[in-house]
Parts: C-alpha cells; sequence; structure tokens
C-alpha cells in the first residue's frame, strides 16, 4: 500500500484506488487495514479520524505526563468506546451532544483530582442557562437568551461525567476516586413527573394528518399512529422489519442492540399496509422513512421540533391554557393505550404497547428465513397482536377518518360506518 499521510500511529494508504486506514493492533500482535468510504483525502481523513476513535487502545488517550491524574477529556474516549457496544444510535448521539455541548465547555482540561469543584460549576451553570448554544444568536438574528435546563436534566447530564470518573478508576487510569453528585434542588422521580403530551381528540388527529404537507411526513405520522407513538422506532424502521405475510412489523430488528421493552411487535392495519408495501418496494430491505434519497433516522432530524411544527399548522394549540401541556409524539401514545383500553384485553395491550419482553428465541422462531415452525405456530403466538389489529381496523382508524381526506381503510377490510363524536 502507498502511504498518503500519518495520523498518530495510524496511516492513511491507497491501494488500487481504494484509500484504507492502517494501524499496528498490540493486543493482536499484527497490522490490521480497513477500507474507507472516501474519494478525496480531505474526506479520507475526517473518516479517519472517526474511525480512531473507535480502535484506538483507550490507554492511549491519556498522555504519560498526566501520571495517575488524567483530564477528563482524556478519559472521555474509554466511556464513549464502552458506550457505543451497548446502546443504540438516537442513545449513543445524546452522549456526543453532551460532550460537544456541555463536557467540553466546563470539564475539558479539568484534572480527575479536581472533579469535585468542577461539577459544581458546572450545576450552578446549567441552572444559570449561562451555557450557550452551538449556534449562536436566537430567533430572526436575535441575542441569545440564557435558558436554564430542567434539574433532572442536569442530574442526567453530571450522571455521565461522574460514570467516565467511575470507569477512569476503575480501570487504573486515574488514581482518584470519581467525585460525590452535587446536590441538584427540584429533581423528581418518574413517578412524581407530570405526564408529557396531552390526550388528543380524533378530530385533531385528523387535522395533524391534513396539516403534513411532505409525504415522507404524512407516512411517518400514520406509521406512528398505528405503531402507538413510537416515533423512534418508526423512522428506524426498515424493510427488513416488516413482515406482511404475517401482518405484522418486528420494531425491534433482528440484531438490535436496543431495549426489547421499547421495541415490541405491532400488527399492520389501516393504511400502513398500503404505505409499508409503496416504501419496500422503493427501498427494498434499508430504510422506510426517507427524504431526497437520504434515510431520516442517519440525519440529525429534531422528531420534537417536527412535530411542533405540525401542531401549530394545524391549529390546534391555539387555545391552550397556561401549564397545559402540548401535544407531542407521546400524546399520540397516550390516546392510542388509552383508546385500547376501551376495547382490548390488558395482555393483548401489553402485547402491542411492549410492557412485557419477546423473547429474542421467540422472535428467531416467527422472523427467521427457513424457521422450521408451522404458520399455526406463529399466528398462535402473534394472537394478541393480530386482534389488536382487528380492533384498530374496526375503531381506531374509523374513527379518525371523517375528520382528515386521507384514505385510511386497510387493504383486507373496509371502513367501517361509525360514528366520530367525542
Amino acid at each position: 500500500m502507498k502511504k498518503i499521510e500519518r495520523v498518530g500511529r495510524f496511516t492513511i494508504c491507497e491501494n488500487r484506488g481504494a484509500l484504507y486506514l492502517r494501524w499496528w493492533n498490540p493486543h493482536r500482535r499484527k497490522t490490521e487495514s480497513e477500507r474507507l468510504n472516501a474519494t478525496t483525502k480531505e474526506e479520507a481523513k475526517r473518516q479517519a479520524k472517526k474511525r480512531i476513535r473507535v480502535v484506538i487502545d483507550p490507554s492511549e488517550t491519556v498522555r504519560p505526563e498526566s501520571g495517575q491524574d488524567p483530564t477528563f477529556g482524556e478519559v472521555w474516549i474509554a466511556f464513549e468506546q464502552e458506550k457505543r457496544e451497548r446502546l443504540g444510535p438516537q442513545r449513543f448521539r445524546l452522549l456526543e451532544n453532551r460532550r460537544d455541548l456541555y463536557y467540553k465547555t466546563h470539564l475539558w482540561s479539568v484534572r480527575m483530582s479536581r472533579m469535585g469543584p468542577a461539577l459544581r460549576d458546572l450545576v450552578k451553570a446549567l441552572q444559570k442557562g449561562t451555557t450557550q448554544p452551538r449556534k449562536n444568536g436566537g430567533r430572526k438574528g436575535g441575542p441569545w437568551k440564557p435558558k436554564p435546563l430542567h434539574p433532572n436534566t442536569i442530574s442526567d447530564i453530571v450522571g455521565s461525567a461522574i460514570e467516565v470518573c467511575a470507569l477512569a478508576k476503575s480501570d487504573g487510569k486515574s488514581a482518584h476516586n470519581p467525585p460525590k453528585r452535587p446536590q441538584i434542588v427540584g429533581t423528581t422521580a418518574p413517578a412524581d413527573r407530570d405526564p408529557k403530551g396531552r390526550y388528543l381528540s380524533f378530530e385533531e388527529i385528523g387535522k395533524l394528518i391534513e396539516a403534513c404537507r411532505r409525504p415522507h411526513i404524512r407516512d411517518l405520522l400514520l406509521l406512528d399512529l398505528g405503531c402507538g407513538g413510537r416515533i423512534g422506532a418508526v423512522a428506524d424502521l426498515r424493510g427488513e422489519y416488516v413482515y406482511p405475510n404475517l401482518g405484522v412489523i418486528d420494531l425491534l430488528g433482528y440484531g438490535s442492540i436496543d431495549n426489547n421493552k421499547r421495541r415490541p411487535i405491532v400488527p399492520i392495519s389501516g393504511p400502513m399496509g398500503r404505505i409499508l408495501r409503496r416504501l419496500t418496494e422503493e427501498h427494498g430491505d434499508e430504510f422506510l422513512i426517507q427524504a431526497g434519497g437520504e434515510p431520516l433516522a442517519t440525519g440529525a432530524r429534531n422528531w420534537t421540533q417536527v412535530i411542533q411544527r405540525i401542531v401549530k399548522r394545524a391549529g390546534i394549540d391555539k387555545k391552550r391554557e397556561a401549564g397545559q401541556a402540548a401535544p407531542n409524539w407521546i400524546s399520540i401514545r397516550r390516546t392510542f393505550a388509552d383508546f385500547l383500553d376501551e376495547h382490548a384485553s390488558d395482555a393483548d395491550i401489553s402485547a402491542v404497547m411492549g410492557h412485557f419482553d419477546i423473547a429474542r428465541k421467540t422472535r428467531r422462531q416467527l422472523f427467521e428465513d427457513g424457521s422450521p415452525t408451522t404458520d399455526i405456530y406463529k399466528r398462535r403466538k402473534l394472537d394478541p397482536v393480530l386482534r389488536v389489529g382487528e380492533i384498530l381496523d374496526r375503531e381506531w382508524w374509523p374513527r379518525i377518518q371523517p375528520f382528515t381526506s386521507v384514505d385510511l381503510r386497510s387493504d383486507h377490510e373496509r371502513l367501517m360506518s361509525t360514528d366520530a363524536a367525542e
């Protein structure tokens, strides 16, 4: 291979027109290489730096002169490597955002021996809202205004920083114990927190559908209405997770590292069948929700801002009282669950809401190619999910239909004539 440029102990090389990253692995005692999806030297350098953060030995991030008292920035890489293997892309992106917004500003050059006072100063700064956003300047070019963070958010940010210090101590990179958690006034337990999002009427849901101007956003909303308001799972939906022959979607997906509890199996109901058939024909087994040829799941799309724009355009939030929760994606989930409570058993609701685990072994028996299990077995296992699908076809979508011009009929059953009052 022809050497192009060195990046520390790593080397960017070229071989037959392709660019590679090469390095010496001291544990395996051999040279390893990995092809970079780049055509120019500048693009190769950017990709190489991202990849180095993954394959580098955590001990290399600590400078020899730091001894047993490294800085927070030096031990952060090891923490990222550990979390990268355990967290899904969305959760890991949250850690990256915290690193760029808060840790680099307040903690990056702080030694482990001084983390206690530094964390207390961080809490004060976040309580006052003095940490500026990445994009300076307010709306319409106005001045930036400080915005204090919620105590629960501050607690999460501080907790991740303490976990980094604990990892440095356990790995032997630091001789100092992790600092104690500073007192954060105003934190609440999950059971005591105000529920996010208010309930929606069927008329309001119809207005939200009408307010979707772009086809991919309408597809996203309709699929979310049928999946119980899981915007993260719907945005990550791939064609390989859809099983039209069984009439279900495996939101967990094969090989996913996310918690089973958050990604159940849901039925295909109402307009979902037509939408999924069109999207799978277009995108195959890849991400289904795309815009401009790029998957929305891999971008920096803020789903909260998406629903806020739809709500504003629909005009359903104009009479909201002070202190009342605004409509959002969780509003759809709350309304969906409350509606099912009137029509389905608790066990059937739990099956589609993700309130109990579905073992990976069972998922393999249901969805893997070549599984020796029969269709009768699969139908029996999926019976609670399919019963909920029948209820959605019979009651959920018909109640929304009078308030939208979008055809919400399912492929296998026409909408029942139902009064859409309430």
